[in-house]
């Protein structure tokens, strides 16, 4: 192709080239008015500079004329600074407190594009223990506060890339949720910055006084509220306009030229354009999502609905430009977090502001009269709609405001607000809080909550919706790519730059890995297969285990009303453990005559003085509280491995094999024994896990908690664990150092050498940290190998993992034509979707048989290992084999599911590092 001639492709070359000529025209006969209208540089430089000094000096400017309204808030609602629900986010004012005042007339924010979200999802505190054994793992495109792939913002360099393939394994062809976009070769990118003074709060308004100079500028344009995309260069590089505000005032745009770019090297440009795209759509965003509300699914009997909708991204990769398009669903209830309130104090008088703290604090609201979420932080039980600040000169309450604004009536004027926190940069790129509040009565709990997820009822309904399978993905994929091809308003935006997409997703080449021999005690070992999946959960409770722990001083405490549960209960699980050749003795059964925290206390520590090896406590129901406390006793203050197991789990007899040996071999784990293993060819190597929960309910009493686990022999059966508490909700670990030293000095004590090589998989990490982990956190890891000895230099891998992701592939169906199924476990993607610029491959460690499968996305940032991505990828692979409290492959590498075990526990119910003596225990399981 001739890059001096525009992409044809469907007539759209003709259109490019008239569109520019008429740009060019039109901008050229303007050129004088515009050189008479633009300052020299030193007014320009002097207007921003009072301009600036102006917003700092008197520390009210709060974008047009909102002292009065911002001071008058400060007295009315205390000495914080609190934003109005829908209120949007105008220039930052210190306070000086570390929080940040933004208020603002709401109704004109409208989202400017993809932002990165950092905030990890954490689970909720796992009061039966078993659950891992038992439960099964879940693939449900339902999700409380979606999280999608992070794409870098910063400029691509044009580099060759980055490719690593391995060669291993059978071939096998995919079809992905990746379609390819073509651009125009003779197209060019011109980046402009562009300023308001005063400053303009609302992306609507700013938008709005651009559009004003559509003539000068052109009506093709690309355009977020700070940065403008043409595709032409303007005459001048430095303009200034004059805009007339909708309330009447005079607003001076300030345009500065940036740089050229090539189409292909400013991926934010594509996802700020696609975005224009989903709106012409007439998609609603909620987030970084678009939904469809007129596809609504309603469960009308369980009060919620089901929006179906897409997430976008657009990125280069190895096999060229391309956009990643997935199907989400976003679940709402149709009834009102008010609502929600008078229903747990109709149930309980006494606790239900309790309750309700419990279900909606951490859980995402949506607005409709803005189509906006937020996060719940907390609920302001002394406030109230009535609550009133000043908003133009005058005093107005929120029943007021919400009426004329948005032409909604409050009518319970003495519910309480909900709060929603945030952090974000102020001029002075300092990080700020910011408060929201929200009326209850407009607030639609999204995504699931805890009450939900527990009802098997509901899940099964709401499965039915959204585990869509690969044939189905693929229709609405299809359907996506039609429907913009054939409306003239996407049709248009698309052909204005150049841009043409394919008619189909992507069809690429991957690997199937051969599957994994599992080793059990007493040399037994098993084959799995890719067609028929050996009953892995069957034979783990009749297999001997690896490494068996003699029980024989233990107790089990009760209250007295479950005192059947537990005589059955240890009937079967003497019954059972001969057959896994474990040694328990008879336990020695506590009751209790009653259910109180106190009492279960007491019993507790009576039992650990008298040097029992582990505790197993049985309560009635599940509370948080009562768990929490029987945890940190035994975790932090005594030092002793426990096993908490609720009533309801051990009183159905048809179940109670099946529970009871899963018990059994999970109480082996805890004491130090193992279940199975893989066989591993690395010999004199540490194999770690990262990973760093972050408390849901905020606050500064919250603390982010970061895990450290470490492998200590050759068959990953003995692990050692650290924990470091650190800043509320930082996600880069801090004390790494003191983590390795510790693990490091463990993995001597334990082979007499240090290890050669480490492996280190980092979960939780976003695309827009990976350059900070790479030269922040690698950079503690390798400085402290010098404290260990001065000639100690031993290779380092570092592996970003990361599960959140809305990456797809899809197999053919071998057994009915034209259709698609997933691919089997061990599937590898190493090529074409890969990143362009980083070593990566994608895994598919499990076999799904409902929905579609995610697979996991490996990053591998830093590797002096030298080893080839063949090794590299088998050994991820093993490593899924290896977590004991599921007897299959789990999405991530055993270590950093235990990390992850370990930081939930310690982040939502001890909020204390662990006694020294269960380091190499997995008491946390």
């Amino acid at each position: 192709m001739d890059p001096k001639k525009p992409t044809k492709g469907r007539g759209q070359g003709s259109l490019v080239e008239m569109m520019r000529r008429r740009q060019e025209e039109q901008i050229a006969s303007r050129a004088l008015v515009h050189s008479l209208e633009t300052p020299s540089s030193a007014e320009q430089t002097r207007s921003l500079e009072e301009s600036n000094q102006s917003s700092i000096s008197t520390n009210v400017s709060l974008g047009r004329g909102r002292a009065s309204l911002a001071s008058k808030l400060l007295e009315t609602l205390g000495n914080r600074d609190i934003e109005p629900a829908g209120l949007p986010p105008p220039r930052a004012i210190s306070r000086g407190r570390g929080f940040v005042q933004h208020l603002s007339p709401p109704g004109q924010y409208e989202e400017a594009g993809p932002s990165r979200d950092s905030r990890s999802e954490s689970s909720a505190p796992m009061h039966t223990e078993i659950e891992g054994v038992l439960g099964k793992l879940s693939d449900i495109s339902v999700y409380d506060n979606p999280v999608t792939e992070d794409i870098p913002s910063k400029e691509s360099k044009v580099t060759e890339p980055v490719c690593r393939q391995g060669t291993s394994g059978q071939r096998i062809n995919l079809f992905t949720n990746y379609i390819d976009l073509k651009a125009d070769p003779s197209m060019r990118l011109y980046q402009y910055d562009v300023q308001f003074v005063p400053d303009i709060a609302s992306q609507h308004i700013r938008r709005r006084l651009l559009n004003q100079h559509s003539e000068s500028l052109g009506t093709t344009k690309v355009f977020d509220g700070l940065q403008l995309f043409l595709p032409i260069k303007l005459p001048q590089e430095n303009i200034q306009f004059k805009s007339l505000h909708p309330d009447g005032s005079e607003v001076t745009l300030q345009v500065f030229y940036r740089k050229t770019q090539k189409m292909n090297e400013n991926v934010q440009f594509f996802n700020i354009l696609f975005n224009r795209v989903m709106r012409g759509l007439d998609l609603v965003r909620i987030g970084r999502q678009s939904f469809n509300p007129s596809g609504t699914h309603k469960f009308d009997s369980h009060r919620l609905e089901v929006w179906p909708g897409y997430v976008t991204a657009v990125n280069e990769y190895e096999g060229g430009l391309k956009l990643c398009i997935d199907i989400k669903h976003r679940v709402l209830r149709t009834e009102t977090i008010r609502d929600l309130i008078a229903e747990f104090w109709n149930m309980d008088k006494t606790n239900y502001r309790e309750r309700a703290m419990n279900e909606i604090i951490g859980t995402s609201v949506l607005t409709r009269y803005n189509n906006k979420t937020y996060r719940i932080d907390d609920i302001a039980w002394d406030k109230s709609p009535k609550c009133t600040f000043m908003r133009n000169g005058e005093e107005i309450s929120l029943i007021d405001y919400y009426k004329e604004q948005w032409k909604i009536e409050i009518y319970d004027y003495n519910q309480p607000l909900l709060v929603h926190r945030e952090n974000i940069k102020t001029p002075t790129g300092e990080k700020q809080e910011r408060l929201t509040l929200l009326v209850p009565e407009f607030s639609y709990a999204a995504g699931l909550t805890d009450s939900i997820r527990s009802n098997y009822k509901i899940m099964r309904e709401l499965s039915t919706v959204t585990k869509t399978s690969p044939s189905f993905r693929r229709q609405q994929i299809q359907k996506f790519i039609k429907e913009i091809q054939t409306k003239p308003i996407t049709r248009d935006i698309l052909a204005e730059w150049g841009l043409q997409l394919n008619d189909d997703v992507v069809r690429l080449k991957a690997r199937r890995l051969d599957p994994e021999e599992i080793v059990f005690g007493r040399n037994n070992t098993i084959r799995l297969t890719h067609d028929k999946p050996s009953d892995w959960n069957n034979i783990a409770v009749k297999s001997p285990v690896l490494r068996a722990i003699s029980l024989n001083n233990w107790h089990i405490i009760y209250w007295k009303r479950d005192n059947r549960n537990v005589t059955d209960f240890v009937k079967m699980i003497m019954s059972i453990v001969s057959a896994v050749k474990i040694q328990f003795t008879s336990p020695k059964t506590i009751e209790l005559n009653d259910d109180k925290i106190d009492t279960y206390l007491r019993a507790i520590t009576s039992s650990i003085e008298s040097g029992v090896q582990m505790v197993v406590i049985v309560f009635s129901t599940n509370r948080s509280d009562r768990y929490s406390a029987v945890k940190k006793l035994c975790c932090v203050r005594k030092g002793i491995p426990s096993q908490v197991i609720i009533s309801k789990t051990i009183s159905n007899p048809g179940k109670l094999k099946s529970v009871t040996e899963k018990i059994a071999l999970q109480m082996n784990c805890k004491l130090g024994g193992a279940l199975w293993t893989v066989k591993m060819p690395l010999r004199n190597s540490m194999i770690c896990g990262i990973d760093v929960y972050h408390s849901g309910t905020g606050g500064p009493a919250k603390k982010s908690v970061a895990g450290f686990v470490a492998s200590m022999d050759s068959q990953l059966t003995k692990w050692h664990s650290r924990i470091c508490i650190q800043a509320s909700k930082q996600e880069l670990v801090d004390m790494l150092q003191m983590c390795l030293i510790s693990s490091l000095n463990a993995y001597k004590k334990y082979n007499g050498c240090n290890p050669e090589r480490i492996f280190i998989f980092r979960d939780g990490v976003g695309d827009g940290d990976l350059d900070y982990v790479e030269n922040y956190e690698v950079k503690q890891l390798k400085a402290t190998f010098h404290r260990i000895a001065p000639d100690y230099n031993p290779q380092l891998s570092m592996i970003v993992v990361q599960k959140r992701i809305n990456t797809r592939f899809f197999a053919p169906d071998n057994k009915k034509q034209n259709e698609l199924t997933n691919p089997s476990a061990g599937t590898i993607v190493d090529s074409c979707v890969t990143r362009r610029n980083y070593y990566d491959f994608f895994l598919i460690p499990q076999n799904t048989r409902e929905g579609t499968v995610t697979p996991t996305h490996y990053i591998v940032l830093h590797d002096t290992s030298n080893m080839e991505p063949d090794h590299m990828q088998r050994l991820t692979y093993k490593l899924c084999h290896l977590y004991y409290n599921w007897p299959g492959t789990i999405r991530v590498p055993a270590p950093c599911q235990y990390a992850h075990k370990l930081v939930s526990l310690v982040g939502q119910n001890i909020q204390i590092e662990p006694h020294h003596s269960l380091s190499d225990l997995l008491y946390y399981l």
